[in-house]
């Protein structure tokens, strides 16, 4: 790696982090300020998210829950924190790859059948919700209640963690996967076609053609990762919105995430638990624009050297 890239990634981590602790400053404040009734602290509030943000981001210490048994916050969060990032990574992963594939696809073959019904279903899956979705994936091949037929990968029963049986976690978490990261593979399936489009008659792309490469290997070997970049840069932005739908589709596939939480939380007042699942989702996106700046400076070395 070149010293310019280092100094790129150093500086997004350093930015990351300050970020982070902004946000979960901003939501400390906010709650004392509109539920000041359900703190019972008497030192000024300065002191308490100068308290708050040290112990949180030093030692991990986000609290005590509200609710009983009254456990630490960090407790609850780390029990279950690693289901979040499976869905939220494998989502993820899975709309960027399945995006740029299927964008692909439509910008070789854009006046094919393939290509409409790709398209078609981009434009479906950009505007049907998620929690929607879900349910009716559920509904229709649910294992046990699905009224079209049974299918084995979509389960409503029991969430087996990665480290106990990664056969089981993956076929678990495979359709929530797709439901999740749907609307995402949607958006960078529209812009990889309208990226690759842009650069067709590219002179590395007519130098390609002209060395007697194939149409397929032209436009997934050169063309695909040449327009990639856009795509890179879309994902990062759209991390709080994948963090949204996770959470949705945690409810509807029974995913004991932390985001399981929130109603709860919300209803018995709890609020050191809500700030402690606010801060990781922001963590969550932060991580999420992180990775995608990296990648977008190892694409196109005019992002590290801005």
């Amino acid at each position: 790696m070149s010293g310019s890239y280092l100094t790129f990634a150093a500086r997004r981590i350093v930015a990351a982090f300050l970020i982070a602790v902004l946000v979960a400053a901003i939501t400390f404040v906010m709650l004392h300020v509109l539920r000041p009734e359900s703190f019972f602290d008497p030192r000024a509030l300065p002191v308490q998210l100068g308290d708050y943000l040290w112990n949180a981001f030093t030692q991990f210490d986000l609290g005590n829950s509200r609710q009983p048994p009254f456990r630490p916050v960090s407790d609850l969060i780390l029990e279950r924190v690693g289901a979040d990032l499976s869905l939220f990574i494998g989502a993820a992963v899975f709309g960027i790859l399945a995006g740029m594939a299927g964008g692909a696809v439509c910008a070789r073959y854009p006046r094919s059948f393939r290509a409409y019904a790709l398209q078609g279903l981009a434009t479906f899956l950009i505007c049907a919700p998620v929690y929607w979705v879900g349910l009716l994936v559920i509904l229709a091949f649910g294992k046990g209640i699905g009224v079209i037929v049974g299918f084995p990968l979509v389960d409503t029963g029991v969430y087996t963690p990665l480290r106990e049986n990664p056969v089981a976690w993956f076929g678990y978490l495979l359709v929530p996967w797709m439901v999740t990261g749907a609307p995402l593979a949607a958006i960078c399936l529209r812009l990889t076609a309208s990226g690759m489009r842009e650069i067709d008659d590219a002179d590395f792309i007519r130098t390609a053609y002209g060395k007697g490469l194939s149409g397929n290997r032209v436009a997934f070997r050169h063309a695909l990762p040449a327009s990639a970049a856009p795509t890179i840069a879309f994902a990062g932005s759209y991390a709080p919105l994948l963090v949204s739908n996770a959470l949705l589709v945690e409810q509807v596939f029974n995913i004991p995430g932390v985001f399981r939480y929130t109603t709860g939380a919300i209803n018995n007042g709890d609020f050191p638990l809500l700030q402690g699942m606010i801060i990781i989702g922001a963590v969550m996106v932060v991580i999420g624009n992180l990775l995608a700046d990296l990648a977008l400076a190892r694409l196109d070395p005019r992002v590290r050297n801005q």
